[in-house]
């Protein structure tokens, strides 16, 4: 083991950063002010070009590093005009909260003075300016904006414009009638509250002790995102007197608010899948706000005119967005600190109700034998549902939000009797007089599977949760196969998405080719590049024509057939798959395609073999259009294991390491392709038993 020292201003103590076998840092702090330091100055020390990125890309500034390609996202983000809202929101903040940013921040910049530049700087001649507290909160935010319900909403638009708006709301992910709710866990769902009948991903479940060998809870999962390279979460561990927290942060940001664990109690959540932002569409003659410059790298600066209206900023085609995060002062950081000091399932829930966004369905165990779910965040109350289907008049008040959704009324459970409860951004509550929460859901399939596995699952240890990660049976493939037994590829196939599978694959092909047909027979095909449809940078909006289809399907719907019968579609669908696909395996159609922000090929991380798709728990899913390369999927695994924290285990694709060709930049990715966690070690006599390296901060 190698040992630095390194004397930096700022510092109050001695800090010492252990980084274990995969180099991940373990920060070991006598003072909170200086946990935050090391966490900040190990986020820097890892992930500062990705810091940098997101930086740039939320004050729309990420052309001046890559040129013209980037003129389009740096005016929406211009117009969106992140900064001025958590510049606003720093000011409503706790004092501690500032305190807590206020040593990130100072970490971050001791960094940046003392450590040599990445590659990506190098090549691109940037030099990273001084890092600032309202930085983080940008940087989160930044992260998050285009989760929202927006593009559902805007794609329901073009539909509404080219079928009508009867088909458009059959355009959600939610649509069907195989939904199962997790509250209470398993429960059916035949409707969504406020309206009747009409109707990206993650999972996480915790297992009881009732249901553990060691009889103390088991708290695992996994959420999906777009990959990128580096990953957008880091692992980390950060202790002090006040708190001894491992988990995955997001570089830039301090703190674990999404996954991680203290001496007491673990937390996970998935996205709620809320209906957070809303559209409101003007007329011509919104007055201009003020204009903004665009530097372009290589090129001549750009000029735009920006417009603000009541509902919100103009992003595009007279369309206002409204965002939960923005819409009103914003002060969920306030929840960092006491959920990191929390001592139980009950303490840990009770710090949520400042939480912001985005909306989570967040789970929990504690050393108590507790478990709970709670869904916690910003949802708006609403006089009209109209909103919550497509764009409304901007000049009808009534289409305004009402306030927010209290606290007390969010969906909660504490150890139910069946002993584990779950989420997979499937639709939340059964109970009609739930909150409304949103139109939109993942497909069902993850949760049945989830469910069914745990409802059987007994004695369960950290390999069983980490064999429900691997799970790759397709619901809708073996539903596929059985209808379609007599196409020779399918015969007798279990729908498992195994990247080793050739029926996997002809599956693939056989669905891809009846979605293009479904594109092709509907004319919606034709409507992809409109102007609505393409307002969010880098969002694919009609990828939920994935599921639409299947669901259309299995309900016999055939109004996207232009007058076939689904019999017509799926027998044309196969012999044109049979044009296509060569016997492939799946693995050989779908790799992993992961790319560098800064479009450089030599720093693209090498591609993968991946099993799943879109429609089983070990996600791995593509842009359908667009053809099987894996873009979206498990950004982290984990299993905490409440008994023995050192038992613990969790991995990421890539690594741990943000600079391309680091010895750490690629480590977990073939553990994480194979579906394998590894060691997460807790307790400081474990992690200096693996440890490779270790530096200690001291006063300058």
């Amino acid at each position: 083991m190698t040992a630095v020292g390194v004397e930096v201003e700022g510092v109050e103590r001695p800090v010492d950063i252990v980084r274990d076998g995969y180099g991940v840092p373990h920060c070991f702090a006598a003072t909170e002010r200086d946990a935050f330091f090391a966490q900040g100055w190990v986020h820097a020390a890892d992930r500062l070009w990705q810091m940098e990125y997101d930086r740039r890309r939320a004050l729309g500034r990420w052309a001046e590093v890559v040129g013209e390609r980037a003129i389009a996202a740096d005016s929406f983000y211009r117009r969106v005009a992140l900064e001025r809202a958590v510049l606003r929101d720093l000011d409503a903040l706790a004092p501690e909260t500032v305190a807590m940013l206020e040593a990130y921040t100072a970490g971050v910049n001791a960094a940046i003075a003392a450590l040599p530049r990445t590659s990506e700087f190098v090549l691109t001649g940037v030099t990273p300016e001084p890092w600032q507290p309202w930085h983080c909160m940008l940087v989160y935010r930044v992260r998050h904006l285009l989760m929202g319900s927006a593009r559902s909403k805007l794609w329901r638009s073009v539909v509404a414009q080219t079928l009508g708006a009867d088909v458009a709301k059959t355009m959600v992910a939610g649509w069907g009638e195989d939904h199962i709710a997790s509250v209470p866990p398993g429960a059916p769902c035949t409707g969504v509250s406020g309206l009747g009948d009409e109707v990206g991903g993650s999972n996480n479940w915790v297992v009881a002790g009732s249901r553990t060998a060691s009889g103390a809870p088991l708290l695992a999962g996994d959420p999906h995102r777009e990959l990128e390279a580096p990953n957008v979460y880091v692992q980390g561990h950060v202790a002090c007197p006040e708190f001894d927290v491992l988990g995955f942060a997001i570089p830039g940001v301090p703190g674990f608010s999404h996954f991680g664990h203290n001496e007491r109690v673990a937390w996970s959540i998935t996205h709620a899948m809320p209906d957070d932002q809303d559209l409101y569409e003007f007329g011509d003659g919104v007055p201009v706000s003020r204009t903004e410059t665009i530097s372009v790298r290589d090129g001549d600066d750009v000029t735009i005119e920006v417009a603000d209206t009541r509902r919100g900023p103009i992003v595009g085609a007279n369309i206002a967005l409204c965002w939960t995060a923005t819409a009103d002062v914003n002060d969920g950081f306030d929840v960092i600190l006491p959920m990191l000091r929390a001592r139980s399932v009950d303490e840990l829930f009770d710090t949520m109700r400042a939480w912001v966004e985005p909306v989570n369905s967040l789970l929990a165990a504690d050393v108590d034998g507790n478990i709970g779910y709670l869904t916690r965040g910003r949802l708006p109350r609403r006089s009209r549902m109209e909103g919550a289907w497509l764009p409304v008049p901007g000049d009808d008040a009534s289409y305004a939000w009402d306030g927010w959704v209290a606290f007390e009324d969010m969906p909660r459970v504490v150890n139910p009797g069946n002993g584990f409860l779950f989420s997979a951004n499937n639709r939340i509550a059964a109970d009609p007089d739930a909150p409304y929460i949103g139109v939109d859901a993942a497909s069902p399939w993850r949760a049945h599977r989830i469910f069914e596995t745990l409802t059987s699952t007994e004695n369960a240890t950290v390999a069983d949760m980490e064999a429900l990660h691997r799970d790759v049976v397709s619901i809708p493939a073996s539903r596929f196969a059985t209808r379609l037994a007599e196409w020779a590829p399918l015969g007798g196939w279990d729908g498992s998405m195994d990247r080793e599978s050739t029926a996997a694959a002809a599956y693939s092909v056989a669905r891809r080719e009846l979605l293009l047909l479904v594109l092709e027979r509907s004319g919606l095909g034709d409507a992809l590049d409109a102007p609505h449809n393409r307002l969010l940078p880098g969002v694919v909006p009609e990828s939920v024509l994935w599921r639409v289809t299947e669901q259309h399907l299995s309900a016999g719907d055939v109004s996207l057939l232009g007058g076939w019968t689904w019999d017509d579609a799926l027998g044309e669908a196969i012999a044109r798959a049979e044009k296509v696909w060569a016997g492939e395996r799946w693995g050989e159609l779908h790799t992993t395609l992961t790319r560098h922000p800064l479009g450089h090929r030599p720093f693209d991380p090498p591609r993968v073999e991946m099993s799943g798709d879109l429609d089983t728990v070990q996600a791995a899913s593509y842009i359908p259009t667009h053809g099987f390369a894996m873009r979206a999927g498990s950004v982290a695994r984990y299993a905490f294991d409440v008994a023995d924290w050192d038992n613990s285990g969790w991995v990421v694709p890539l690594g741990a390491a943000g600079e391309p060709g680091a010895p750490h930049a690629a480590d977990q990715q073939r553990a994480w392709a194979d579906g394998r966690l590894v060691a997460a070690s807790y307790t400081r006599a474990a992690v200096e038993a693996e440890a490779t390296e270790t530096t200690r901060l001291t006063p300058g």
